[in-house]
């Protein structure tokens, strides 16, 4: 288990993230938060402008702005992922055609198959002969990418941050999980959003919204607090130090196939079927 700080980075909705970004190195860094309420639930829209990470260390046990840190468990959250070079494809866990009410056969066999694969590669490939830069885990490369060399930091970003957040993806997909929050997820989401109907609500409004390619998440803080926060590309909760515990792909090629232009049934779709075991576990790791 690892603490991870925030690590603010440059947020550019519908950027490509296999593209070189030019403000991924050597720019100053500006960070935002937004607050928005809505349905009476707080929606933080997470990310900065113009730049990379703060500072962080081996150990991946440093603090927050605020002096906070979250605990993240990648062998509970993505069960296969690689935590450190070489980074391997981690079983998709399900036949590809198991939740065809929510994505089709083809578009799951592109997905984990092509995507998450291109990613996986592209990652290895930009870490090869660089010993130095092999030896830091996975959250660490992400938490630290001020750190590393020109030469690797975008391909680190935008191919790391690709492998990890699939990573999570799959298993809360994954079917024969539970049909609602449990434990400790019940209770945070009945205080922060009034009821799970109050969550699907908030969070099927930022993920229809958001504009471009990315992501949506319900993420925790040091506290427990929950928060819905979206972000561009492939970057993820814990650039923002936020524990990751449910999110949904809304990148064109994760529906599209199957729902065209209509992401909002995409999203309600995926609200019906969610594995509410593997999100209630994240939380409680």
């Amino acid at each position: 288990m690892n603490k991870i700080r925030p690590v603010p980075r440059h947020h550019a909705d519908g950027l490509d993230t296999n593209t070189t970004d030019a403000s991924s190195a050597g720019l100053t860094r500006r960070k935002t938060l937004l607050g928005l309420a809505v349905g009476g639930a707080t929606v933080a829209l997470s990310g900065s402008l113009l730049g990379c990470a703060t500072p962080s260390d081996e150990s991946e046990a440093s603090s927050s702005e605020d002096g906070s840190s979250v605990d993240f468990d990648l062998a509970v959250a993505a069960p296969g992922a690689s935590s450190v070079y070489p980074f391997a494809l981690p079983a998709l866990g399900f036949a590809h055609d198991a939740i065809e009410a929510v994505v089709d056969a083809r578009t799951m066999e592109i997905h984990h198959g092509k995507h998450h694969q291109g990613y996986t590669n592209k990652l290895n490939a930009a870490l090869e002969g660089n010993a130095e830069v092999q030896g830091k885990s996975l959250l660490t490369l992400l938490s630290g990418l001020q750190d590393l060399p020109d030469s690797v930091r975008t391909a680190v970003r935008n191919n790391g941050g690709g492998y990890l957040n699939h990573s999570l993806f799959w298993p809360l997909l994954a079917p024969g999980g539970g049909t609602s929050p449990e434990g400790g997820l019940a209770a945070a989401i009945d205080e922060q959003f009034g009821s799970v109907d109050g969550f699907r609500e908030t969070f099927a409004t930022q993920a229809k919204g958001l504009f471009g390619s990315g992501w949506a998440w319900l993420s925790a803080d040091s506290t427990g607090a929950l928060q819905i926060t979206r972000y561009a590309n492939q970057d993820t909760p814990l650039s923002s130090g936020l524990k990751p515990v449910l999110g949904i792909d809304v990148w064109e090629h994760a529906y599209y196939l199957k729902y065209q232009n209509r992401r909002g049934d995409y999203v309600n779709n995926f609200l019906d079927t969610v594995n509410w075991s593997q999100a209630s576990a994240n939380f409680a790791a």
